[in-house]
């Protein structure tokens, strides 16, 4: 059987490896070269995305452990520490490190090609039957997209393979990401971890962090899009609140696409499966993936090994298994993440500095965990914030309904069946949009 992936993210080299080693034929089709592979600088991945499929850990010297979060809301009078423990904190791990080491691990039985973009999909007969690199057509079995949240390839497929094209506008977050130079002279914060929810009042977050290695990691995002002046106003802001960072950039200083939606609810179709930010696989409070994404690759790889078939109601396991093991709980996550974002400046500040939102809550969130409330909970928050009620009760409303539409995501049918889906899509959707 022959697997074409498009794209060398993380999903690629992990699933690829898996793969050829099983006995598949299976190439790569990466846009850029092998020195300019993925992103060059580093993210969070939890260590369980390693330990969980028995994947090799980066190298030495290429991580670090991440630091707690520290969030602050829109007005700058209070800053909600987090206080994961160290055993559960993400490692910080150099991207296009870790990137090349699969790469040269999995390059004696993956074929890659480098510097090659795919152009677009050959569908035949209503399946996916390759891909069109340099004007070439290369047939294959199954072609595995990752890529990007932007990919154009979902909307190559047949209408009745009912894979969602292009993401809302607000389901994407555009993001500024450099390192920068610490400014001469200027003591480090007591909290080197600082995130903005809605900055400046703004659809988004910006943040400052000060890594171990001396620079000062700047994110500024905003929702839908990110136009000069927003990044310019936002970045005076921030460096305002954070003398710490100076305008020298030593590294990055790129903009990229982040999906913070729910996962697809249609990865697969004849010949084709998503995997990655191609299927959204990001937790969408913080965009974060390379583990959900490592994850999906070791699920869908053995899916393929087990059935030896590239049809969508085989590969329609896959699906189900990511769903119960992360996709769920994202959907239930995804509906915070609307509330918090189409929330009122002033209501984020009142939730904050009553304590009605706290560290637990947003630890939750952050780790792609449901914010659970018991009775107690309840009592205490009610205690702390009587004077706003109708506010709580609509908090508790997207609670409850968070909670809901994860409930019934992990009821995902079980195999492949048109009708079943389609009643199953559509309650996920009208708890999401709100219809």
């Amino acid at each position: 059987m022959k697997i074409v992936f498009i794209g060398a993210g993380m999903a690629s080299l992990v699933a690829s490896e898996r793969l050829a080693r099983a006995g598949f034929d299976v190439s790569v089709y990466e846009k850029d070269s092998y020195d300019n592979l993925s992103y060059d600088w580093h993210d969070d991945v939890n260590r369980d995305a390693f330990d969980m499929f028995n994947l090799p850990l980066p190298k030495e010297g290429t991580y670090f452990p991440k630091r707690n979060w520290t969030f602050v809301p829109p007005a700058e009078r209070i800053e909600v520490s987090l206080h994961i423990p160290e055993k559960e904190l993400d490692w910080s791990t150099e991207r296009r490190i870790l990137a090349q080491q699969y790469v040269d691990r999995a390059k004696d039985v993956v074929d890659f090609h480098f510097s090659s973009p795919v152009e677009s999909l050959i569908v035949e007969d209503g399946k996916v039957k390759g891909v069109t690199v340099g004007g070439e057509k290369v047939y294959a079995d199954l072609v595995v997209d990752n890529s990007g949240a932007m990919s154009p390839f979902r909307g190559q497929l047949p209408k009745a393979a009912h894979v969602t094209a292009n993401p809302q506008k607000n389901e994407i977050f555009v993001a500024y990401r450099a390192f920068h130079k610490k400014a001469d002279g200027v003591k480090d914060p007591e909290n080197t971890n600082k995130a903005y929810l809605k900055h400046l009042g703004e659809e988004g977050i910006s943040w400052s962090i000060i890594d171990p290695a001396g620079t000062v990691n700047v994110l500024i995002g905003r929702a839908g899009e990110l136009s000069k002046e927003t990044f310019d106003r936002a970045y005076k802001a921030l460096k305002a609140s954070n003398p710490i960072i100076s305008d020298e950039v030593v590294r990055g200083g790129r903009t990229c696409i982040i999906p913070i939606r729910y996962p697809l609810t249609r990865m697969v179709a004849d010949g084709y499966a998503a995997i990655g930010d191609a299927a959204f696989m990001t937790i969408p409070m913080i965009g974060s993936g390379i583990e959900n994404s490592m994850k999906a690759a070791c699920i869908l790889a053995d899916v393929i090994i087990k059935s030896n078939s590239v049809k969508k109601e085989d590969l329609w396991k896959y699906e189900v298994e990511y769903y119960k093991l992360r996709g769920a709980d994202h959907i239930g996550i995804d509906i915070l993440k609307r509330w918090l974002l189409g929330a009122k400046p002033a209501d984020l500040d009142w939730l904050f500095e009553k304590g009605v939102v706290d560290d637990s809550n947003m630890a939750a969130g952050a780790t792609g965990k449901l914010i659970v409330l018991s009775p107690k909970d309840l009592v205490v928050k009610v205690a702390r914030g009587w004077t706003r009620l109708p506010l709580l009760l609509a908090m508790n409303n997207m609670l409850m309904r968070s909670k809901k539409a994860a409930k019934i995501a992990k009821r995902i049918p079980q195999t492949y069946d048109e009708a079943k889906i389609s009643k199953w899509e559509s309650k996920i959707e009208k708890l999401v949009y709100h219809k």
